[in-house]
């Protein structure tokens, strides 16, 4: 079972390492509102930033199950990969909800009241 452990501190680590990818590409995104550059470049971004967000959610699953299934095959339940791995989706939730926030705000602008 150390085993299974090692690999659940290792999967965890990986996902760190997507969601700090995750937030190279929000930044590259948040620049690319600012800087004039390329569709394709654009569209490239915002896929990569489509997929490593399925990646963090479809890992951070792979995790909080494979706790599970060690808590039910050894009794000892690993709470840090769990939790960890909910905070970093959280944190991938509350950057993917700013960078909407951001690109609503500079490309349709700001309205205050719903005036009819």
């Amino acid at each position: 079972m150390l085993a299974f452990r090692r690999i659940l501190a290792f999967s965890s680590r990986i996902h760190s390492y997507l969601l700090a990818l995750y937030f190279f590409f929000a930044l590259l995104f948040v620049l690319f509102l600012y800087f004039p550059v390329g569709d394709i470049l654009v569209s490239f971004v915002t896929l990569s930033q489509m997929l490593l967000g399925w990646t963090i959610i479809l890992e951070g699953m792979w995790i909080v199950l494979a706790s599970l299934y060690q808590f039910f095959y050894s009794h000892v339940f690993c709470l840090q990969p769990v939790f960890m791995t909910l905070l970093r989706i959280a944190i991938y939730f509350f950057i993917s909800i700013i960078l909407d926030i951001l690109n609503t705000v500079i490309m349709n602008g700001f309205s205050f009241g719903g005036g009819a």
